[in-house]
């Protein structure tokens, strides 16, 4: 029984510019942003925490909301299905996000609260607060990291058309060209399982 959905942030929900290869230069690094943060020193954390952060706040105040995801999130909501948010942003820049687009999901998870994906914590840390099981949770992101999260937990995912896709294979249980398409799968989900 599906139970509850967790959306990635950018360029799922929203469209961001986010430019990785530019915070990647300015840190220096090749490899993955957090993955290098997370085996830093101190010193080398807030410097690392203080590029992200100025890049992560005008990437939230100029992102447009993705079409259909306002649709989707009340979709869910008049189904009783539960939402979250599982971002590898800051809280802050998140909130600055939720708050220009008026959004509103059940629980968020942004870089701060736990392991970033493509660990399966942060999923197992959301089917935890809504008392559901992996397998009864859905995944919808447009990256990579998006569908392993959600694949080490045991959840189902949607892989959702975005910029990067020509830069990943990922095999998702499902795609989808736009969040229309994404919504259209799970009614589809959700009617299969009240038959």
């Amino acid at each position: 029984m599906l139970r509850c959905v967790i959306f990635d942030l950018d360029n799922t929900i929203v469209d961001s510019d986010l430019d990785f290869a530019a915070i990647r230069a300015e840190i220096g690094i090749e490899g993955p942003l957090l993955e290098y943060r997370a085996q830093a020193d101190e010193a080398e954390k807030r410097r690392v925490d203080e590029i992200l952060d100025r890049h992560e706040q005008r990437a939230a105040v100029t992102c447009t909301l993705c079409e259909g995801a306002e649709e989707m999130l009340g979709f869910l909501r008049a189904r009783g299905v539960r939402t979250a948010l599982l971002t590898r942003n800051s809280r802050q820049s998140v909130n600055t996000v939720l708050a220009r687009h008026k959004l509103q999901f059940d629980f968020i998870v942004s870089r701060e609260d736990s392991a970033p994906k493509p660990s399966p914590e942060p999923v197992f840390l959301i089917c935890k607060q809504f008392g559901v099981q992996p397998g009864e949770a859905l995944v919808v992101g447009d990256y990579l990291y998006d569908i392993q999260t959600g694949q080490a937990a045991g959840a189902r995912t949607i892989l959702v058309q975005g910029p990067h896709r020509h830069s990943f294979t990922a095999q998702a249980d499902y795609e989808a060209a736009s969040l229309h398409e994404a919504r259209a799968i799970i009614e589809r989900i959700l009617e299969e399982e009240k038959a």
